[in-house]
């Protein structure tokens, strides 16, 4: 039988606890970062695919032009789950974008089912039309 001195013990206590908040934490955020927020968007007559990740400075987050669209989806990540995601899409017109349509989601997220539901918008001039349908998904 072997035996530990306390000052052993201690620095052996301390670090098998150090590696178990290392393994915990690694695991955590490794799961969180494999959510994704996958968006099919149709404008002018194509189809296209945007994936947005998680972040935790939604300010910076960039949106996307789309004919006379401006799409923009936040998912805002806040320690290790996502907090919410907000969808906003604006029609760009005399160099000012009009806000058609904003929502929030907010957790829990059903993943690889739609989040959004299919959402079709029309511009107020010419009638152009925007359509997106987003779902939360794991990236393989």
């Amino acid at each position: 039988m072997r035996t530990f001195l306390p000052n052993q013990l201690c620095i052996w206590m301390r670090s098998c606890i150090a590696a178990g908040l290392f393994l915990s934490a690694t695991a955590s955020l490794a799961s969180n970062q494999q959510l994704r927020l996958h968006c099919q968007l149709f404008a002018g007559g194509e189809d296209h695919a945007f994936v947005f990740v998680p972040t935790a400075t939604p300010l910076i987050a960039k949106p996307i032009d789309l004919e006379r669209f401006r799409f923009k989806a936040i998912v805002s990540q806040g320690g290790d789950q996502i907090d919410y995601i907000k969808i906003t899409v604006s029609y760009l017109s005399s160099g000012q974008a009009l806000i058609l349509q904003q929502a929030t989601y907010l957790p829990p997220f059903a993943k690889s089912q739609s989040l959004t539901g299919r959402q079709q918008l029309y511009s107020p001039e010419l009638g152009r039309e925007l359509s997106y349908d987003c779902t939360v998904m794991d990236t393989p």
